[in-house]
């Protein structure tokens, strides 16, 4: 069995056009040693389509990626995925990173997790646009954090952690073996719903119906899903229940309606919470400012005269992120003429983001800004790259809905 894997991995790998022989029998040497025979069939039977060809065919032309390879057990709870070659490689392709996470001492080596707030955040080469929407065309990140001194993937049914690495020398490739395969990220209506702590705001999107860009009526939650780069803050359903006592001043309000709920919005960028810096400014949906603040006992956010603390960062689904917030930005105020600005310099930063390697922080995002255009702001300190999109301003401006409802849910 073992020489047959071995085998099936040669054929895929050599029937790439490339003089890699040497990298290729270092690749099936270090598979060998870390006991992947399952991953090893996984990757032979990419070379069975044009995407897993070319997804091969980038692995091994060149550069620094990371695997993160399923054991064998974990394979083995995933049999859906031998009869359906297209999820086989997409699922392939989000256990791939760009880039390199090891320590600087490469002795020691393992994916490294930032020191606050404790998440690394890395790009994968999933890209599939039945699985990914994000601005820019970008492909899906993947999250981690450190958890009891072992390093975890968040935003997965079950802890999936590493249980061992090793460096292919020669190669620029990091293998990581994991103890489960990683899960797709969903749309953000799926994120909301499954959250232990978003069932009201989940509630309040996939109920309340507005009209959509083609003039029919959808509901707030599929509007949001078929957006290209979303942030969300969600307030807890503890932080819903904080305010209902002055929701009946706005009842009947549709004006007031829609830009409190835009100002819980950044449109047209995923930030993430590595790009979450204390003393930043980012626009929201409605155009007006959202600042930042880090101290020894978190991270928040104000929007208006309204802070909340940030409780849960980095819900990734298909098309963004959402955070937890333990407050409801009862902010009233717009302005159309910086939703527009920003969302114009959002969309010249978010083309460059195709190329994204290593992990995602403030600080590559602002050297990303400043090398960008910069036509258009409605941000400060590097801000441009997670800006809001006016798309989503104008749609949200034509909402038509009963208050009612939103008094009921909440």
């Amino acid at each position: 069995m073992v020489a047959r894997t071995y085998l099936a991995l040669s054929a895929a790998l050599f029937s790439v056009s490339l003089a890699q022989s040497n990298n290729t029998t270092a690749i099936i040497d270090a598979f060998s040693s870390l006991g992947l025979t399952s991953f090893a069939l996984a990757a032979s039977a990419l070379n069975g389509s044009s995407a897993g060809q070319a997804l091969l065919e980038t692995v091994l032309s060149g550069g620094n990626y990371s695997i993160l390879a399923p054991n064998n057990d974990a394979f083995s709870q995933a049999s859906s995925l031998a009869s359906d070659s297209t999820l086989l490689t997409d699922t392939l392709a989000y256990h791939i990173l760009r880039g390199s996470f090891t320590n600087s001492d490469s002795s020691s080596l393992n994916l490294t997790s930032a020191s606050s707030p404790n998440h690394t955040i890395g790009r994968s080469m999933l890209n599939d646009s039945a699985y990914v929407s994000l601005e820019g065309n970008a492909s899906q990140v993947v999250a981690w954090t450190t958890e009891s001194n072992k390093l975890v993937f968040l935003n997965q049914p079950s802890n999936i952690s590493i249980v061992n690495s090793t460096r292919i020398n020669g190669t620029g490739l990091d293998v990581y073996v994991i103890d489960g395969v990683l899960s797709i990220p969903a749309s953000i209506s799926s994120v909301l719903a499954n959250g232990t702590n978003t069932s009201s705001i989940a509630g309040l999107l996939n109920s309340t119906m507005i009209p959509s860009a083609n003039g029919t009526n959808d509901t707030i939650g599929n509007i949001l899903n078929s957006q290209k780069g979303i942030t969300l803050f969600a307030p807890s359903d503890s932080a819903f229940s904080t305010v209902s006592s002055s929701l009946p001043t706005l009842e009947g309000n549709l004006t007031v309606f829609t830009t409190v709920l835009q100002n819980h919005i950044i449109n047209g960028s995923s930030v993430y919470s590595t790009e979450i810096v204390s003393g930043s400014n980012l626009t929201s949906a409605a155009g007006e400012p959202l600042t930042f603040l880090t101290n020894s006992s978190g991270t928040y956010v104000t929007s208006g005269s309204t802070t909340a603390k940030i409780l849960t960062t980095d819900m990734i689904a298909m098309n963004g992120v959402v955070h937890v917030i333990d407050n409801v930005f009862l902010n009233t105020d717009s302005d159309s003429s910086a939703a527009s600005s920003a969302y114009e310099s959002a969309t010249s930063v978010a083309t460059k983001l195709a190329t994204e390697t290593g992990a995602i922080s403030a600080t590559a995002t602002a050297a990303s800004s400043t090398s960008s255009s910069s036509s258009g702001s409605g941000s400060s300190n590097g801000a441009e790259a997670t800006s809001v999109g006016f798309s989503l301003y104008t749609t949200f401006s034509a909402v038509v809905v009963s208050f009612v409802i939103l008094g009921g849910l909440l």
